[in-house]
């Protein structure tokens, strides 16, 4: 069985696959993971593998985890030059986020070879495969950084509910604001998709579901990271 572990910025997740199926999980902090580490069966032997963007000490912390598990070597993921027939579009490849570089080998475990990848949570990635070649992508604020940016840096703007998502004209300065974002994150996807209409367009992240809603076309994905780590874990 395996084990593996999705750590981004604003939260851990972490799944139990056994063959090609997911039968548990779960997300938190790091004490959230090891109870839940600690109810499993420690009889079994687990393989574990894990994309971290966090920084050296958590990723040690991570480690600690699994001490009391039956595990082999933790395996962490990172972006490399090329694998299973992906090639990376960076000069220093290493430097392309690990989550973004899983979310590209879980559409060619999926048999795709040119898609359009779209994660949406505390920052929005894009990234374009093309006939396997990663050709870049864009990174830019989600809604809510792009809400407390401007609640951070102006005097006059200031609100305390969310409305809900919406590109239509706000009619108040909370309305305005985050149809402002949303719109520009509509737009910018609608935009990159329309510049490659053959690519599979996948939406993940915890944005997606508004995105959708607002008019954004493509396959809904939970997990794609998750995919990925376990394509890249088996090797390919």
């Amino acid at each position: 069985m395996r084990i593996l572990v999705d750590a981004g910025n604003t939260a851990t997740k972490w799944q139990l696959r056994h063959g090609d199926a997911a039968i548990d999980g779960g997300q938190g902090d790091l004490q959230a993971l090891r109870a839940w580490l600690s109810v499993l069966d420690s009889t079994h032997h687990y393989e574990v593998a894990v994309s971290c963007v966090r920084d050296d000490v958590y990723a040690s912390e991570l480690r600690d985890a699994f001490d009391s598990l039956n595990a082999g070597q933790i395996q962490f993921a990172s972006s490399s030059a090329m694998f299973a027939g992906v090639r990376n579009a960076y000069e220093e490849p290493h430097r392309l986020g690990v989550d973004r570089w899983l979310a590209l080998l879980a559409t060619k475990a999926r048999g795709e070879d040119s898609a359009v990848i779209i994660d949406v949570g505390t920052a929005c990635t894009i990234d374009v495969l093309e006939n396997g070649q990663h050709q870049g992508g864009y990174i830019f604020p989600g809604v809510a950084l792009a809400r407390d940016a401007l609640l951070a840096n102006t005097d006059k703007i200031w609100f305390s509910e969310a409305p809900e998502p919406s590109t239509s004209l706000g009619t108040d300065t909370a309305g305005c604001v985050l149809s402002g974002a949303w719109l520009t994150l509509l737009a910018a996807c609608q935009h990159v998709i329309a510049r490659y209409p053959y690519a599979t367009v996948y939406l993940t992240g915890g944005s997606a579901a508004e995105l959708v809603a607002l008019g954004l076309a493509g396959q809904r994905v939970d997990g794609l990271v998750f995919d990925g780590l376990d394509f890249w874990l088996n090797g390919g």
